[in-house]
């Protein structure tokens, strides 16, 4: 069983850093499996096609953001605008190191549609939520809605990584997001 694993890690990581150098429709099959030192055979037992392991791909580092936003917020002591401007500084952060097709990686926000991705999108969304429900019982924000106010905020960090205007660097991005964010929610 961890043999198992650790070869579907490889495979994976093998995968990740092919995809991030190089077009999706110009990674083989035959190049992932010589990188994680398998049979390209090996590669359909865990996977049904090029496509299906993309998306795994990009699932695994999708779920690594979310788990990254929890711990942050677990083991953070921080009031509730301090925690969302460093919530919003890791999704940036995250969005544009990712040399993945970060068109694609940006989209798992809204698809695919499978059950694995949809409770992973909505564990996104509780945490930025709990974020906001924190600010207002501390009187530092006010929101009547906070679920779409969670995929406002999403879809702004991600829109904002994939057409970045040129000359902005990820610091920027971030400061700016996080004002633009906490303005909105702030208290009168």
């Amino acid at each position: 069983m961890q043999d198992n694993e650790e070869k579907l890690t490889r495979i994976l990581d093998a995968a990740a850093d092919l995809f991030a150098v190089h077009p999706f429709h110009k990674v083989l099959l035959s190049d992932i499996a010589r990188k994680a030192a398998v049979g390209k055979g090996t590669l359909y037992l865990y996977f049904k096609s090029k496509d299906d392991l993309y998306f795994q791909v990009l699932f695994r580092n999708f779920e690594m953001l979310v788990n990254q936003l929890q711990s942050f917020i677990a083991e953070a002591d921080l009031p509730a605008d301090k925690l969302m401007a460093g919530v919003i500084d890791i999704m940036v952060a995250y969005l544009s190191k990712r040399a993945i097709d970060l068109g694609l990686q940006g989209s798992v926000m809204a698809y695919p549609t499978s059950e694995e991705w949809s409770l992973k999108r909505m564990e996104l969304w509780q945490v930025i939520e709990d974020v906001i429900r924190q600010g207002v019982k501390e009187g530092l924000f006010q929101e009547n809605n906070t679920r779409l106010t969670g995929r406002f905020i999403t879809g702004m960090i991600r829109t904002s990584c994939l057409f970045c205007p040129e000359g902005e660097d990820r610091e920027s991005l971030s400061k700016h997001a996080s004002e633009f964010v906490l303005k909105g929610l702030a208290t009168s």
